[in-house]
């Protein structure tokens, strides 16, 4: 019998290896015919293929000889100095063909070497069937070395083909082959013969080595040693190329490189909540590289074990699927699991949108092994989720660099910056770069000099027309299936096409850019001309709210215009808003727009969105909307992204007050309250908060604005000369006065000429200079008096809006005038005011100035006590 491992030969009835102690397998001695015959054919093919190599590699110097020798008989017969010449030609012809044969003994071992180191490299990535082709061509090559024998028998016996085993060593054992530097000389190898079970002498005997004699009492004692003999752990009959094969995959299942789909199913519990199922056909070995990790001269096998269905810790009726990482050993001739990693979390999950990988980096005299989880939710429940990691192994295996399991939110700027800088020590710069410049917190697995073990990913199939009737109904059958896809080889060609991926990806990401931030140039552009530079060329700012424009102009600087960047449907792409700040207070959202691919793109270009605009957006992705068209009329629309950059109007209602005061939302389908309706409306969750919100002058890249200088410049000049006209109509004004005060004297004169007359003050006119007899005066009306006298006339409604709605609030006080914000209730949200009119009366005459900043800034004068 033939020891499968180091194939040497042991008696028929021994369970052990007497030379490397490993356990043997007995093979019983009947065998089939179709074994037979299988064992024959391996021989007579390697015998074959050994002649014919023989022949092929002297047929062409054994010809050379036969000409040159028929030349040299021919030249032989001339005179004495020919056949002298010929003489002395014949030993350098037999030189030349000697050194021939040896020149193509070279060229065989280089190629044999090629050959084995390709086989080897095969084996190791378990490709069973390339490196038994290359084993099995090395063989022809050169037959007398003893690698090539062994490595078929490995692969023979992980296949399972026990009799091939048998076979390729016993033929090995014919051909006399023996491995690279213990050849001995043919009189010294028989003199020195042992038997093939006995240990080499200058080799220390394993510890699980025995003779023949102990062989046999093993096998006649049927006590407790034998069954203790039994239990011995199952690794010590394989290898760790055989191990994955062997004992992990008959144990927990293999994975397979394949496209599979994943319909989408509700969510226990939940009505509107749909989400793709977990897969769970795939489980067990994904993949597995057998490599020195730990630089101990020693190789370990790393294996990425799939986990499926595993308990949530913090939710304990949810379950997911986790990729760890295992490495086994081999230690006192068995096979041993060494460490374990939780390397990618919920793999293959419930997210439309997902991709996870694995692979490997060397740098610095160490082999990193890294990969990361990006999922995303976006049909129903709106969330992402991502995590990296790099760990090495020296024993167990330590994180290098890591989110610490998965990561949701946006502010993660502390992890990308401790992330990057290390990925960039070992080489991972494009990464790093990345992570940087697009808040990235994921491998791209398109690194050059990595080695990628493993890629999963998931992708949403539905378009405009499939989301449009999901989200009428919520039923979850019109959906179409997410596809799951899972690649285990990769080739130069496969990266290289990711690597492309990338790249105009980032080209796109920077297209993107550009595009939002022509949108702010243009808003910077019409607040510099003005409001009415802009109502008279619209055109020239097709991509902008004039209104917003008009209000932030006229506010007298106390309203801003801000924007920010938010992925509101959660595909990876983030949408600019555009929002308005006033008095430092809170931000409101009055425009939104997407990349489609070419340019930014108003998502909702057929409504102005202002003072009589509310827009909402909540986190799970809903956008809602509410058009004020008075105090009791107005428009309520639920929108969601399609993917497709547009929106889809999910829901719409009509709000009228007067003529449903019961039930003011209505639609074809339904009619609401206003209580029922904010319960509709505190059921889509929570609102979207704590953007980070920046003004127009901060740039969406970081970078400076090549225009900012004359953008600058335009300003600066704009600014002199408002106040050039500024200093100008007060010059005015002063001249204005003094010549009021010269007549106010003349007046006074005259007046006093009057008197001295004796004429009745009754007949004195008001001075012809009323603004200085306003300013002389004290003022008639208090600041409570007219706040007062507001109050009574708001209360009683107004043609904007009811009395009951509005609120009068104290702005400014001067010596003269009363200044206030009469304010509103937006319809559709009663937690929720918004400014109506800005009012301003003088203290002294009680005239009052009421502008209607809501929409169209209509000013009407009137006396407050004449109401």
């Amino acid at each position: 019998m033939y020891c499968r491992k180091c194939g040497a030969e042991n008696a028929d009835h021994a369970k052990f290896c007497g030379k490397c102690g490993a356990e043997l397998v007995q093979i019983p001695q009947e065998s089939t015919q179709e074994e037979k015959s299988a064992e024959k054919k391996v021989e007579e093919n390697l015998q074959k293929d050994f002649e014919a190599e023989e022949t092929e590699n002297f047929q062409e110097i054994e010809q050379e000889r036969k000409q040159e020798a028929e030349q040299q008989e021919t030249k032989r017969r001339k005179n004495f100095r020919i056949a002298a010449a010929v003489g002395i030609s014949a030993v350098l012809i037999a030189g030349v063909t000697t050194g021939v044969y040896f020149g193509m003994k070279d060229k065989q071992e280089k190629t044999f070497q090629t050959k084995i180191a390709m086989a080897d490299k095969y084996l190791e990535d378990m490709e069973y069937e390339k490196a038994e082709e290359l084993y099995l061509e090395s063989i022809k090559i050169d037959p007398k070395e003893r690698k090539s024998y062994d490595k078929l028998a490995e692969i023979y016996t992980a296949q399972g083909k026990e009799k091939k085993a048998e076979a390729i060593l016993k033929k090995a054992k014919e051909n006399g082959a023996v491995a690279k530097g213990q050849e001995v000389p043919k009189k010294e190898a028989q003199s020195n013969e042992k038997p093939a079970a006995e240990p080499v002498p200058d080799e220390k005997p394993s510890p699980n080595s025995s003779s023949q004699e102990e062989n046999k009492g093993e096998e006649e004692d049927k006590g407790e040693h034998t069954q203790d003999r039994d239990k011995i752990d199952d690794t010590k009959a394989v290898s760790l190329e055989t191990y994955v094969d062997k004992v992990l995959v008959p144990k927990y299942g293999k994975c397979t490189a394949s496209t599979y789909e994943s319909k989408y199913v509700k969510k226990d519990g939940e009505k509107k909540i749909v989400q793709p199922e977990r897969l769970e056909k795939q489980k067990g070995v994904l993949a597995s590289k057998l490599k020195d990790f730990d630089g101990d001269g020693e190789k370990e096998l790393l294996v990425l074990m799939l986990k499926t269905g595993e308990e949530d810790k913090e939710k304990k009726d949810e379950k997911h699927n986790h990729v760890y990482l295992q490495m086994y050993e081999k230690k006192e001739k068995s096979i041993k699991l060494a460490a374990e990693y939780l390397a990618l979390r919920n793999v293959m999950g419930n997210a439309e949108t997902e991709r996870q990988g694995i692979f490997l980096k060397e740098s610095g005299g160490k082999i990193y092994i890294c990969g990361s989880t990006a999922n995303q939710y976006s049909l129903t429940a709106r969330s992402h989720e991502y995590g990296m990691f790099a760990v090495n192994y020296d024993g167990t295996f330590r994180e290098y660099a890591s989110t610490k399991g998965l990561l949701t939110g946006e502010d993660h700027e502390k992890e990308i910056t401790d992330i990057s800088a290390k990925l960039e020590k070992i080489g991972l710069n494009a990464t790093a770069k990345r992570m940087r410049g697009y808040s990235e917190l994921w491998f791209e697995f398109d690194e050059s000099g990595v080695e990628i073990l493993a890629e999963l990913t998931t992708t949403e199939q539905n378009g405009t027309e499939e989301l449009s009737e999901f989200y009428e109904t919520y039923d979850s059958s019109v959906l179409k299936p997410v596809q799951r896809k899972v690649t285990l080889k990769f080739d130069k060609k496969e990266i290289e096409a990711a690597a492309k991926r990338t790249e105009e990806r980032l080209k796109k990401e920077q297209k993107k850019d550009e595009a939002y931030q022509k949108i702010l140039d243009e808003y910077q552009e019409a607040l510099l001309m003005g409001a009415s530079e802009v109502q008279k060329d619209p055109e020239g700012y097709p991509n902008i709210n004039p209104l917003l424009v008009f209000l932030t102009e006229t506010d007298k600087g106390k309203t801003e215009i801000i924007y920010t960047m938010y992925d509101i449907d959660e595909s990876g792409e983030k949408e600019l808003l555009i929002g308005s700040r006033s008095n430092g207070g809170d931000e409101r959202v009055v425009g939104v727009y997407c990349f489609d691919g070419v340019d930014a793109k108003n998502m909702f270009e057929d409504q102005t969105l202002a003072e009589r605009s509310l827009l909402q957006i909540y986190e799970n992705g809903t956008m809602y909307i509410y058009g004020s068209g008075g105090a009791s009329y107005g428009n309520a629309s639920f929108y969601r992204m399609d993917g497709e950059h547009t929106v889809i109007q999910t829901e719409q209602y009509t709000f009228d007050m007067e003529g449903h005061p019961e039930q003011p939302y209505y639609n074809d389908k339904e009619a609401l309250s206003k209580e029922a309706f904010q319960k509709k409306l505190d059921s889509m969750g929570k609102t979207v908060s704590g953007l980070k919100w920046k003004t127009l002058s901060e740039r969406i890249t970081g970078e400076a604005d090549p225009e900012a200088a004359k953008k600058a410049e335009e300003a600066k000049k704009k600014e002199e000369a408002k106040k050039a006209e500024e200093k100008k109509a007060q010059e005015e004004k002063a001249k204005k006065d003094e010549a009021a005060k010269k007549k106010a004297e003349e007046a006074k004169k005259k007046e006093a000429e009057t008197e001295n007359a004796g004429q009745s003050q009754e007949g004195i006119k008001t001075p012809e200079n009323p603004i200085q007899q306003e300013e002389e005066q004290t003022p008639v009306y208090s600041d409570s008096e007219i706040q007062k006298k507001l109050e009574e006339y708001y209360a009683k409604g107004t043609e904007d809006a009811k009395g009951e709605e509005m609120t009068v609030l104290e702005q400014e006080s001067t010596k003269s005038e009363y200044l206030v914000k009469v304010t509103t209730k937006v319809p559709g949200n009663e937690t929720a005011e918004q400014v109506l009119y800005e009012v301003t009366v003088n203290k002294i005459t009680g005239e009052t100035v009421q502008k209607r900043v809501l929409t169209d800034g209509k000013t009407v004068t009137f006396l407050l006590w004449g109401n």
